[in-house]
């Protein structure tokens, strides 16, 4: 049995009874070891220690030190209860005999004290970090911290008194403080950017001196969490980095944990700060004590964090073992302050790995649990009741620390001597024992004195349960010195804790019982009598002279300064190197205040936007998004495009206020620089826009050498400007200004090749030209959901009310009722400004207009009522009665005609403004310089131009005017050309009057005259609606024209280029026109229309006829000088192109030919004549250039790979290897190298110079199409039928990388130029790109229908072009994957692709004989311009009364949503009234008897009928299903489906939805229905099948009535008008017209080259029209011999079609006019016209021609036109 402890303790009781004298001084060191609980040897008997445990005990001390282990827990936890046998013996602490005395000393809780000092003026320049801190402090805590509502800010501003209860503890002076910052943002965001500059210059400064750290420790509880995490880095950092323990930075460390802001500190910031002290206390503790003491110190504090914030990712080996032992070691130190501070550490080391902290122990055990983590910080308050509770529970749970069991006692000291871990020895024992009460005691007087709570700290010293315990009394007296020493409190706080402690040690008998404690307290008091605040230290002195009188004592000095945190600083070093360049902050204040109250856009929607002009609309994104993604990248130039009146400049603005109420100080500078008022911005831009706005030369140059500015260039195009400003300002080269720039232009200023003018010149001017530093981005028109809630934003907006006056405002439902009500508005309101525009005129609109239907609104007529309407509603502002006696005379003389005098003096400054501005819409005007100029007819002081120009729709910036936008600028110009005849009121349609064909001609001033308007598209734009809606105005026009038939002069030239050029752009058509000696130099014919025009003798020097149609033009004689056509002469070959490859510099191309002739031509590109030829034994698959140029390689079907010597011409050698066909030959960069792929599954690298065999790579599984090498020559890529490409080291032959496409079979590779990009080209179609250096897969391009058989990009990566079996060649945009144009000349499939090196061209090779070359920049121009997007076209459709055409288009993407209406005599689009919903998909259109377009859709396998009238009903056909085909009958009784099971359902609409099955499956013979054709009557349906079979069903009866075959698959049907002839179109390009009441042999009509895709009769029965897939139209017509014989005849081929021929239709009023549907996207309307036998067809007009068209052109006798260009031309004819 282990016996009792003894009664007696002591650690002075030895065996050595002559070492046993009780009155014997004891050393100092043992007294240390005493405190600890350790002897100088080994106990090795129980009851020896215990004995002198209890000697200790009785034993008084004589130096300062804390208490003794018989009343304390040793370093190990003292009273540790013992691991025994039996229980160890519970003794709590004898209760005091005396009755309980309170001194209330501190009378009242206090608000958690503040640093004060006083408050700066809000714009006032802070001069000390102190006050810094204080106003962050304010800030963050006060009555409008960042989360407040606007409803708390609202009522916080209208009852001061709520705000005071709220913030009890702020005083009036305060909260008016903080108010005054809510309404200055920028001054708030200032202090907040004075602190993170501070921690950024203390970060950088190497030497941080004790200021220094005082000040910036002084703002960590005010930091946000990011920067306070950078701050608390660079100190620690510091710290470890110091190679003398540096005190200061220390303490600062500490100071910084112990007031992070809430969430700002993580577990591994406070572990890796242990572990820094544990390693400084390691190799200090050895040294003298100041260092250990600071650094226990610290650790104390640390772990205190740590403990409160559940730190228990202690690693135990690592860091709690070696941190006790350290502690543990102190055990021989003579330094009892030290003792105590490692006794504090190793209790609150004990918390550190628990669940919970010392406070939360606390207040577990009392009332109240608390469950969650709580900090011991000023932002709550504690219940004493429940903390008092917890204290005395705690210390029942924790036992009695005079419990020490022997066996324990003994076992702690055997662990520590052998070396293990203290708290594996202590897992031996009890786990209780770690925790002792009085630390926990502490820390909730530590949690009382941060909060404030004074008065509760008063009470817990004289209630806490353990106050007997000397280690509490130590640490209180501790905490009350802290108090009277620390500045931060009030003095008579200080005083009272002074008086505290002298309370304490005279009056409190269990105070002090030990007497360490009282030598401390004299200790500590005498430190407080030495400080230099007089009211303090003056407090002490008499206290202490108190005490010395009353007792014998005596004061040892600390030898450590008494503090819990860092002096104050004595200055503000750091902040005064950030003020430095404030001045500059200040002055960017003012301005941001200036930039954020000018912009006000109280209506706003943020715009979207696509990633390129060729994108589709669907491709959108937020255009802000965009934009800050931006400008948080390293790209440097971002180009906003967008029509006029797209919100460029609304977003510009409103980015800038974006940006400027985000800014950071020291931040990115937002400037918003109108281009226009910038005098030659090309120069000086930042600094010329700085000195408009008051900035000096220093201040100018201090951001050009330190801040990073965002340039928003608003108005590039309005500035006039070519010259590319980012280069030619040299933004962010060495030296220059450090900017992004965000620059917006109207997209119809650019031209193809606009990338230039905005892209960057790279920093690194070695890298590739296509760094990634340019992207842009296009606005899209407003979609319906835009429309609508801009609307209800107007609706709100007060402004709004005015426009009413004295009625009452409509709502937005029904500003969006009259919008809906009104023909094709809603088209023009897409645009933002236009729908501004709108919506102001349209309460005038609708009050002098019942019927909102007949209304005609143009973009011009909306711009008619936007001025009429300005100056009506500032006519009204203006009070006659405030007027001097000169203006009211001038308004009195006006006011009869106010919008008229208000016109005419808008027209004369626009026109002033192009004629002495050229255009530049910015007028500056100063009255003491320009009084006698022409500005001053305007802007002077005239009372009648200065109330008009009051009232005008101008802005006025300092001494500039401007137009309210560019756009009424441009409108006011188009109005002086041509100025439409004034109505009387109430006739909204001004154009329809006419004025004299030839009212131009008489004003030669007129701007059509006199400026050539190609570089004005927007009034261009204005004056084609003139030409739409003014048949007047189109005949002066051509007037013009005519005019210069006989009058040379320039300015009748220049008319009639501009006449024409706007003719054209309105899409007038001149089929047939005399224009015959024409003069119109430079006109933009592109696109235009001109069948069968005269031009003979004509002027087209420098004309642009691009893609224009000139089918049987006659253009003899005619001036061609300069003449663009937007393409090359395509080179004609013998047999197929099956590869093409440009020699490096671009001089030479390379084609191979095979199957009839096998060898290889080389072509001069200068003129395109073949200089070099060669035949080879096999066919050429594939070749390739050497690098420089003398070499080529060609890859041959028999395997071989042959190098020939092009300059020698000769053959190298031939490369053997290859045991089947070579699918691909490349050159490495540095031409050492050739590397092959074939169908034997194996890429080979050949050595160029030897032909010798390199490496042989295998790993394909499967046939090899392409190999590349990549740009830097490193890698071989190769792609194969297995769906891989793979990578492959190019010196080593060593496999890389093996990525998966997951696309089916690669057919072929291409590496983009600069090496960030590989494109792949799959068997299915599809193209994909790859990031080069990361595999990763990049975007999917969709676009070819069959195998893509060539891929390129261009020499700057910005375009790829591909080629396929399809038979077209695509360009599309590398960095969206956008398709770009269609190119479909070749007649078949098209093997390969290859840009030119300076990309202005391109080559494609194909089955047709021929290599296409095409013009880059006319590919890029030519799908611009186009309209009505229909894809393919599949069905076209003639109204009852023959006005208006109906289509529908599809393809793969748009699944037949498309559904368009024209006018079908002047082709003007005819918008419909309803658009079908997003899920349906059209299968068929038609016309109701009562000219109502009809259309059936497919919504999820059911068939739905919907007329496109708004109102009209939708029907189901019940019972329908999945189809292929769908007919509506002529007489819109009956509709037909074939469904995907080939089973033909019947709908009879006039009765019932019940279906009718005709045809089941097939029928019995499982046939494949392939078309459906009803008769004219409705009487007779024809099905026919893939085999030839033909069905002829009675609608009425459901019965068959026979059948027919043509044994050739059926494609196209159709009843003649009488019903008794049926043409079938087949398979064998034949067709046949069968007779349905005879059994006659069918007439055969052969002309066709491939299949009949279409057939239709004329009305009269006497013609047939057919379309095919030779692309071209058939018209047939009949002949009756004298015998009555039947003939038919093909009188006529239409050709200059680029897809297949779909569908065709007559017009059933106008005789001998048909449209065709084809799938190259165009509609086209024709008159065939005979005389005699001779038989015309020409065209009426067209959408989306798009191609150029020369067939039956006439060249004879032209002066200018290159032989390269006829060539062009011949071929054009011939191939049309």
């Amino acid at each position: 049995m282990v016996s009792k402890p003894s009664k007696q303790s002591g650690p002075h009781a030895t065996s050595d009874a002559g070492k046993a004298n009780d009155t014997q001084r004891v050393r100092k060191r043992d007294v240390i070891r005493e405190i600890f609980g350790f002897s100088k040897s080994k106990i090795k008997e129980v009851d020896t220690a215990v004995t002198n445990l209890a000697v200790s005990a009785q034993s008084p001390l004589q130096v300062v030190g804390p208490p003794t282990a018989s009343s304390a827990s040793d370093v190990h936890s003292v009273a540790d209860l013992a691991v025994t046998s039996t229980p160890p013996v519970d003794k709590s602490l004898p209760a005091p005999v005396e009755t309980k005395r309170i001194s209330n000393i501190f009378l009242e809780n206090l608000p958690a004290p503040m640093m004060k000092i006083e408050l700066p003026a809000v714009q006032d320049r802070i001069e000390v970090t102190q006050q810094l801190a204080y106003c962050s402090a304010l800030l963050l805590h006060g009555p409008s911290p960042p989360q407040a509502t606007a409803a708390e800010l609202e009522e916080q501003a209208r009852d001061p008194a709520i705000t005071l209860q709220r913030f009890p503890n702020l005083d009036k002076k305060e909260l008016d403080w903080l108010a005054q910052m809510d309404k200055n943002l920028p001054a708030k965001e200032r202090i907040y950017w004075l602190g993170t500059r501070m921690v950024d210059e203390f970060a950088k400064d190497v030497l941080k001196d004790s200021t220094e750290i005082a000040e910036i420790v002084l703002l960590g509880p005010v930091l946000d969490n990011e920067t306070y995490r950078s701050l608390l880095s660079c100190t620690i950092t510091a710290f470890e980095q110091s190679v003398l323990l540096n005190i200061d930075l220390l303490q600062g460390v500490v100071q910084l944990v112990q007031v992070a802001p809430t969430g700002s500190l993580v577990s591994d910031d406070l572990v890796k700060i242990l572990r820094v002290l544990r390693i400084c206390l390691q190799d200090t503790h050895q040294q003298s004590s100041a260092h250990p003491f600071h650094l226990t110190l610290a650790l104390s504090r640390l772990l205190d964090v740590m403990a409160e914030h559940k730190v228990k990712d202690l690693n135990r080996v690592e860091d709690h073992e070696p941190l006790s032992g350290i502690l543990s070691g102190l055990k021989g130190s003579s330094d009892p302050y030290l003792m105590y501070q490692a006794c504090y550490a190793f209790q609150a080391l004990q918390y550190v790995p628990d669940d919970e902290s010392a406070l939360q122990s606390v207040l577990r055990h009392g009332t109240g649990v608390v469950n969650g983590l709580i900090q011991v910080s000023g932002v709550f308050k504690l219940d004493l009741g429940a903390v008092l509770e917890g204290l005395s529970n705690l210390q029942d749970a924790l036992g009695d620390i005079m419990g020490v069991a022997s066996d324990v006692y003994k076992g702690v000291n055997s662990v520590m001597e052998s070396g293990r871990g203290v708290l594996d020895g202590l897992k031996e024992g009890f786990s209780e024992g770690k925790k002792r009460p009085w630390y926990a005691a502490i820390r909730v007087a530590q949690a009382l004195l941060q909060a404030g709570q004074l008065k509760d700290l008063n009470q817990l010293i004289y209630e806490a349960p353990c106050r007997g315990d000397p280690l509490f009394q130590w640490g209180i007296c501790q905490l009350l010195g802290e108090i009277a020493s620390d500045v931060i409190w009030d003095t008579n706080v200080r005083q009272q804790a002074i008086n505290f402690l002298g309370d304490l040690y005279k009056n409190d008998s269990q105070w002090g019982k030990d007497e360490s404690v009282k030598t401390w307290m004299i200790n500590i008091i005498g430190q407080l009598s030495t400080i230099p605040d007089q009211a303090v230290n003056t407090i002490a002195i008499a206290l202490l002279k108190d005490l010395r009188q009353d007792q014998n004592t005596t004061t040892t000095r600390l030898p450590y300064p008494l503090r819990n945190r860092l002096p104050l600083p004595t200055s503000s070093p750091i902040l005064a190197r950030v003020q430095n360049i404030t001045p500059l902050e200040y002055d960017l204040c003012q301005y941001q205040l200036q930039r954020l109250q000018q912009h006000h856009q109280t209506v706003y929607i943020s715009p979207l936007a696509k990633p390129s002009l060729k994108a589709k609309d669907e491709d959108i994104f937020p255009l802000l998004e965009k934009v800050l993604e931006f400008l948080a990248s390293e790209r440097q130039v971002i180009l906003v495009l967008g029509d006029s009146g797209s919100g460029k400049s609304t977003f510009n603005r409103h980015l800038e206020h974006r940006l400027w109420t985000d800014y950071k100080r020291g931040g990115p500078i937002p400037l918003f620089i109108n281009l226009p008022a910038i005098d030659r911005p090309d120069q000086d831009l930042i600094a010329k826009h700085l000195r408009a706005n008051n900035f000096s030369d220093d201040q100018i140059q201090e951001m050009k050498q330190h801040r990073e500015l965002i340039l928003i260039c608003d108005g590039y195009d309005e500035s006039q400007q070519q010259d590319n400003l980012h280069r030619s300002n040299t933004l962010n080269q060495p030296g220059q200004w450090n900017a992004k720039m965000i620059i917006s232009c109207r997209t119809q200023f650019l031209g193809p090749t606009y990338i230039d003018r905005f892209k960057p010149q790279p920093t690194d001017r070695y890298a590739s030209g296509s760094q990634d530093v340019f992207q842009e981005a296009v606005i899209t028109p407003f979609s319906k959901d835009q429309v609508k809630s801009y609307v209800e934003q107007y609706a709100q907006d007060p402004q709004t009310v005015l426009l009413f006056r004295n009625q009452s405002a409509w709502s937005s439902e029904e500003y969006m009722n009259k919008l809906s009500a009104i023909p094709n508005i809603m088209d023009l309101v897409k645009n933002p400004f236009l729908l501004t525009l709108a919506l102001k005129a349209l309460p005038g609109l609708v009050a002098l207009n019942k019927d909102l239907a007949s209304i005609r609104i143009t973009r011009a007529r909306l711009y008619d009522m936007f001025v009429d309407q300005w100056l009506e509603t500032n006519r009204l502002r203006i009070q006659p009665n405030k007027l001097g006696q000169k203006d009211l005379e001038a308004f009195t003389s006006m006011d009869n005609d106010f919008i008229g005098y208000g016109v005419d003096y808008l027209l004369r400054l626009a026109a002033a403004i192009f004629e002495k501005q050229d255009g530049n819409p910015v007028v500056q005007y100063v009255h003491r310089q320009d009084k006698y100029s022409w500005k001053a007819v305007f802007f002077g002081n005239d009372p009648e131009a200065k109330l008009l120009r009051e009232a005008s729709p101008l802005t006025r910036t300092g001494n500039q005017f401007r137009f309210v936008h560019r756009s009424v600028l441009e409108y006011l110009l188009s109005r002086v050309i041509y100025n439409p005849v004034e109505t009387v009121e109430g006739d909204m349609d001004p154009e329809s009057e006419t004025a004299s064909p030839t009212a131009l001609l008489s004003d030669c001033n007129n701007p059509l005259f006199q400026k050539n308007l190609h570089a004005e598209p927007s009034i261009i734009q204005f004056l084609c609606d003139r030409v739409k809606s003014s048949p007047d105005f189109e005949q002066q026009l051509r007037a013009v024209i005519d005019l210069s038939k006989t009058d040379a002069a320039v300015t009748t030239t220049t008319g009639a280029t501009n006449a024409i050029t706007i003719l054209v752009r309105a899409d007038v058509a001149f089929h047939g026109a005399d224009l015959r000696s024409i003069r119109i130099p430079g006109a933009d014919l592109s696109g235009g229309q001109f069948d069968y025009a005269q031009f003979q003798g004509a002027d087209l020097t420098g004309v642009n006829l691009s893609r224009s149609w000139l089918r049987g033009a006659e253009l003899s004689g005619a001036t061609m000088d300069g003449v663009q056509f937007g393409e090359l002469p395509y080179l004609q070959f013998d047999s197929i192109v099956v590869a093409c490859a440009y020699s490096s510099d671009g001089r030479m191309l390379a084609v191979g030919e095979g199957f009839t002739t096998i060898g290889i031509s080389i072509y001069d590109t200068s003129s395109w004549t073949r200089t070099y030829s060669f035949s080879a034994p096999h066919e050429a698959l594939t070749m390739a250039f050497s690098p420089d140029g003398t070499r080529v390689v060609f890859g041959e079907e028999d395997g071989m790979v042959r190098l020939w010597d092009y300059a020698r011409g000769q053959e190298m050698f031939a490369m053997e290897g290859h045991q089947s066909e070579v699918n691909s030959v490349t050159f490495s960069p540095c031409g050492k190298q050739i590397a092959s792929a074939g169908y034997d599954k194996t890429v080979r690298v050949w050595d160029s110079h030897t032909g010798e065999s390199l490496f042989v790579l295998e790993g394909h599984t499967d046939y090899v199409w392409s190999v590349k090498y990549s740009p830097s020559g490193e890698w071989l890529v190769s792609g194969g039928n297995d769906g891989t490409i793979r990578f492959w080291n190019s010196e080593t032959g060593a496999p890389g990388v093996v990525l998966d496409s997951s696309l089916d079979e690669v057919r072929t590779l291409a590496f983009s130029t600069d090496g960030r990009w590989i494109a792949s080209g799959h068997w299915r179609g599809v193209l994909r790109l790859w990031h080069a250096v990361s595999g990763d897969p990049g975007p999917l391009l969709h676009g070819h229908s069959a195998s893509v058989t060539g891929i390129a990009f261009s020499p700057d990566s910005r375009w790829i072009a591909s080629s396929g079996w399809d038979g077209t060649v695509r360009l599309w945009d590398a960095s969206t994957g956008t398709l770009i144009n269609t190119l479909s000349s070749h007649k078949t499939y098209v093997s390969n692709v290859v840009f030119s090196p300076n990309g202005l061209q391109i080559a494609s090779g194909g089955y047709d004989f021929r290599v296409r070359l095409w013009v880059v920049e006319s590919i890029l121009t030519s799908v611009v311009e186009q309209q009505d997007q229909l894809e393919d076209i599949q069905r076209t459709a003639y109204s009852p009364n023959g006005q208006t055409i109906l289509v529908f288009g599809s393809n793969y993407t748009s699944c037949g949503q498309t559904v368009l209406q024209w006018d079908s005599i002047t082709g003007a689009p005819v918008p419909l009234s309803i658009e079908l919903p997003e899920p349906l998909s059209v299968v068929s259109v038609s016309y109701s008897l009562d000219d109502i377009p009809t259309a059936v859709v497919d919504q999820d396998g059911t068939l739905q009928l919907w007329e496109l009238q708004e109102g009209s009903p939708k029907t189901i056909l019940e019972g329908s299903s999945a189809v292929n085909y769908v007919t509506i009958s002529p007489c819109c009784r009956w509709i037909v489906s074939a469904g995907w099971d080939n089973t033909v359902m019947l709908w009879d609409l006039s009765s019932t939805q019940q279906k009718h099955v005709l045809i089941e499956n097939g029928g019995p013979t499982r046939e494949i229905i392939r078309c459906l054709a009803f008769s004219a009557t409705g009487r007779q349906l024809a099905i026919g099948a893939w085999k030839g079979i033909i069905w002829l069903f009675d609608p009425q009866s459901k019965g068959l009535i026979t059948s027919k075959s043509t044994y050739w698959s059926i494609e196209a049907m159709t009843f003649s008008p009488d019903g008794q002839q049926l043409a079938v179109g087949t398979y064998d390009c034949s067709i046949y017209l069968l007779g349905l009441q005879s059994e006659e042999h069918a007439i055969e009509l052969r002309r066709h080259t491939k299949r009949v895709k279409c057939i239709a009769y004329s009305p009269c029965g006497e013609w047939i029209a057919s379309g095919s897939d030779d692309k071209t139209v058939r018209v047939w017509r009949r002949r009756r011999s004298p015998g009555d014989t039947e003939t038919w005849s093909c009188v006529s081929t239409v050709r200059g079609y680029f897809g297949v021929v779909s569908d065709i239709a007559w017009s059933p009023i106008v005789p001998m006019e048909f449209v065709t549907g084809c799938e190259d996207e165009s509609v086209r309307v024709w008159r065939v016209s005979s005389d005699g036998e001779d038989v015309v067809v020409k065209l009426l007009w067209g959408t989306n021609l798009g191609v150029l068209n020369a067939d039956g052109l006439l060249l004879s006798d032209t002066i200018g036109l290159s032989p390269m260009q006829k060539k062009l031309l011949v071929q054009r004819a011939i191939d049309d």
